[in-house]
This record gives C-alpha cells, sequence and structure tokens, in this order.
C-alpha cells in the first residue's frame, strides 16, 4: 500500500482525533521507518499532523531500523529482522529470509501470550508474520500504520522517496515542510545540535523539540524495564491505555 499526500484531505484513513490540527497550523515529523518503535515514536506521530517516513535515508547496520527490543521472563531480548547488504536507501534493504518470522511470533507469543491484552494484538501480529516479505520499509511502513490506526492517531503518512526534494541536512527538512504546507515542524532532541536554526526561521517553520519521557505502566516479569518495543505497552495495557501513555506530555 503506498502513501501519498494529500492537500485538500483533512484527515488520515484512520478517521480519528486528537492530532497538532486541533490547534492550528499543520505540523510535519519525519523520521526512519522503524522496526515496532518505542512508544516515543507514536507520540511523533499523534504530535503530528503530517508524518514522513523517511525511507531515502542511508540504512545503518543493527540499528532501529531492522529490530527492537521485548520483554521476556529473563530481561529484555533483540527481536531482528536479518537483512542482506549492510547499505543502501532504506527503501532498497531486503530481507534475507523468512525464518525470523516464526522466531518472531514465537518469541511474541511466549512473552505475551499471558498478558492481559494478547488477544487484542496476538491475531495483527500472527497474520503480519504468516505473510512473506522482501521489502524492510514495508514491513516496518506497515507495522507502523497499522499501530497507528490501532491507537486512533489521526495523521497522514508520506514516504519521503515520493517528494521531490533535492537536498540534504536542514535544508531538506525545511523544504519537505513546506512542500507539505507545513508552518511547523517537530524534531526529535537529538537533532538540536546540528539543525540549522536560522534556516527554519527564514522559512517561518516554527521549531519545536519533542520532550517525551513515558511513565512507568505495569509490565510482566518483575521490575519494570524502559524504552521498549510499543509491543510491551501494547500488550500489557491495549490500546486505550498505551494511548494514555502518549498523552503524558499534555500535563506537564
Amino acid at each position: 500500500m503506498s502513501e501519498s499526500f494529500d492537500r485538500s484531505s483533512a484527515a488520515s484513513e484512520s478517521g480519528a482525533t486528537g492530532s497538532a490540527t486541533d490547534e492550528g497550523g499543520r505540523t510535519v515529523a519525519i523520521h526512519q521507518p522503524n522496526y515496532l518503535p518505542w512508544l516515543g515514536y507514536f507520540e511523533k506521530i499523534r504530535s503530528s499532523d503530517v508524518f514522513v517516513f523517511l525511507d531515502d535515508a542511508e540504512y545503518s547496520s543493527d540499528s532501529w531500523i531492522n529490530r527492537n527490543k521485548i520483554k521476556t521472563p529473563h530481561g529484555w531480548t533483540w527481536l531482528t529482522v536479518p537483512v542482506r547488504g549492510s547499505s543502501g536507501p532504506i527503501a532498497d534493504i531486503e530481507i534475507a529470509d523468512d525464518q525470523w518470522r516464526e522466531t518472531h511470533r514465537k518469541s511474541l507469543q511466549a512473552s505475551y501470550g499471558g498478558a492481559t491484552h494478547y488477544e487484542e494484538f496476538g491475531a495483527f501480529f500472527a497474520a503480519t508474520y504468516a505473510r512473506s516479505w522482501e521489502s524492510l520499509c514495508e514491513l516496518n511502513v506497515h507495522l507502523v500504520r497499522r499501530l497507528a490506526d490501532r491507537l486512533g492517531l489521526d495523521c497522514e503518512f508520506v514516504r519521503a522517496s515520493t517528494l521531490e526534494v533535492d537536498a540534504t541536512g536542514s535544508e531538506r527538512v525545511v523544504r519537505i515542510c513546506e512542500e507539505l504546507g507545513a508552518d511547523r515542524y517537530y524534531s526529535g532532541e537529538g537533532a538540536r545540535s546540528y539543525n540549522d536554526h536560522a534556516r527554519f526561521e527564514a522559512a517561518d517553520v516554527a521549531l519545536e523539540y519533542q520532550s517525551f519521557d513515558p511513565p512507568q505502566y505495569e509490565q510482566r516479569f518483575g521490575e519494570f524495564l524502559p524504552s521498549l518495543s510499543v509491543v510491551d505497552p501494547l500488550m500489557n495495557l491495549g490500546a486505550a491505555g498505551t494511548r494514555e501513555l502518549l498523552t503524558v506530555s499534555d500535563d506537564a
């Protein structure tokens, strides 16, 4: 399924409410398409009107793009999607084989089969892993979009590779914002040191940095572990409870 930007569209496919448009203006966030990302990734989506998958960025081997953490009875462990090669645009990265799919399905069942909301999401993940995936990007985009929909996040999705923006660094980010009609860019805190603030100001694009520290919630298997895949809160709290965690910054 492809993603496109329609300037006449006022809502995403989900038809839900709660995006940054409620506050006026148009907000863009940009991020690589990660595998089963953490809560902060979905907080970015919740806070944006348009979320851009940076699918033409350079792939980074053994990063959040092809792996993430879940909690087991023995602590956290990686769920890793094996890929061919270690360089090139993320959109071009191919998945190496099919064996990982059953491993991931069994891992989720073993770790979360007894979780309160496993039945709410177990069938979705089983169906996802029943499919044969050739493209890492297609897999990641599918998971992010479907989970965002389950969380009721009202946001349009765009792939950077579909935009005609020939630039790099801050210049590219600003021009993507301009292309999408945005007046606000919701940036990760890590980009503060290299964002060209003057360039954003010149383009009349407000620059806001994410400040998101989700509270602890009830997990299985003892001591709380932070920064796990969104799978963990979804299985333990369900869609409604996970969405509440995304609103913690509203009360700050």
